[in-house]
């Protein structure tokens, strides 16, 4: 899936605490240090809201993206930031990858197989231009402005009316770490170190669902997403009597920790 139609809201919907995001990347960094895990590859990089501090902290980033859009915002940033950050990115296809076999140490892969049919065509990719004995970390940095059980509703809500919202990639990270598993590979996950609550406005939330600004809207007929819509906010009123309601979503930032020690398994992968 493109994010295209969404680059207007996607920093301001991916918030996260900023405290528990920096603690997160220095526990990243000391774990595989830049000095020696120099080149990373971001697949899905986007706006460069992981990829830019990544750079920041020593490591030479490369990215590829879908949505061109995504990396024009990316370009902008770029331009006016004060360092002149060591990075690379292109629009190119994860499940066709324009780099040679090995070209990099190791893989940040955030929110990326959720929206990929082809999940698996995609992590064998990345387990391709990673190098023996590089690292493919799993990033999760939590809901940011959403409302977890409105988002499940609005799907409940299009399902009632005839439109059943379908899933692109994978439905949990946990299959990943399945598939993983299978082909050979070890993981270690970090959970519940990086946690916090995300204070979200209810008229906030149910703008953002008729913006279609997540991925799950985008597939709704109009009729039927313009209908959910009022029917959600005629629900949210009915409970908490204004959508000036601000509601605590519990939120943590983790990671998967994915590594192979056997070449023959890593070759295999090509």
């Amino acid at each position: 899936m493109s994010f295209d139609t969404m680059v207007k809201y996607y920093e301001e919907t991916r918030v996260f605490d900023r405290v528990s995001f920096n603690s997160a990347l220095d526990f990243l960094i000391e774990k595989y240090p830049p000095n020696l895990f120099t080149k990373l590859f971001e697949p899905g990089i986007g706006t460069g809201r992981i990829a830019i501090p990544l750079a920041e902290r020593g490591y030479q980033v490369t990215g590829v993206d879908i949505s061109q859009e995504m990396l024009e915002c990316l370009g902008s940033r770029l331009t006016v930031h004060k360092a002149n950050l060591p990075m690379f990115y292109q629009c190119a296809d994860v499940t066709q990858l324009p780099f040679l076999d090995r070209s990099f140490d190791i893989v940040i892969a955030v929110h990326l197989f959720y929206f990929i049919k082809e999940w698996k065509l995609a992590v064998n990719e990345i387990l391709r231009v990673l190098k023996t004995g590089g690292k493919l970390v799993l990033m999760h940095t939590g809901t940011g402005s959403e409302v977890p059980a409105l988002n499940q509703r609005y799907k409940e809500l299009c399902a009632i009316r005839g439109f059943q919202i379908k899933d692109i990639g994978v439905k949990s990270t946990q299959e990943v770490i399945s598939y993983l598993t299978e082909i050979g590979y070890e993981t270690e996950i970090a959970k519940n170190r990086w946690t916090w609550n995300q204070n979200i406005n209810l008229k906030k939330a149910i703008e953002y669902i008729r913006l279609r600004a997540y991925s799950f809207t985008q597939t709704t007929p109009e009729k039927v997403h313009l209908s959910v819509i009022e029917t959600l906010t005629q629900e949210l009123e009915s409970q908490y009597g204004s959508l000036d309601t601000e509601v605590k979503i519990p939120n943590q930032i983790y990671f998967v920790f994915t590594s192979c020690h056997s070449e023959l398994t890593h070759n295999r992968r090509k």
